[in-house]
């Protein structure tokens, strides 16, 4: 979890707000658009780049693969394509 914590510190604000809008709260494209005032191309680009710094994370070791939280949606993002 601290691993974690770290790489959320350490991304942009723009691209953590995104990320957790959509792993944590639950949130759609659309709705996070509306809730960050942006367009879906934005949150698209941004969730994007959230998603690459925790796969990275997890293949440089920074993150330990086998991350586990409640639900289980940061280890799918952090894995997805």
């Amino acid at each position: 979890v601290a691993a974690l914590s770290k790489v959320l510190r350490r991304m942009p604000a723009r691209d953590r707000d995104t990320l957790l809008l959509f792993a944590w709260a639950g949130l759609s494209y659309e709705e996070i658009a509306q809730a960050t005032n942006t367009i879906v191309g934005t949150v698209r680009s941004r969730l994007n780049r959230a998603k690459r710094t925790l796969r990275e994370a997890t293949t440089t070791g920074a993150i330990a693969p086998e991350l586990e939280v409640p639900d289980g949606r940061v280890n799918s993002v952090a894995q997805s394509t």
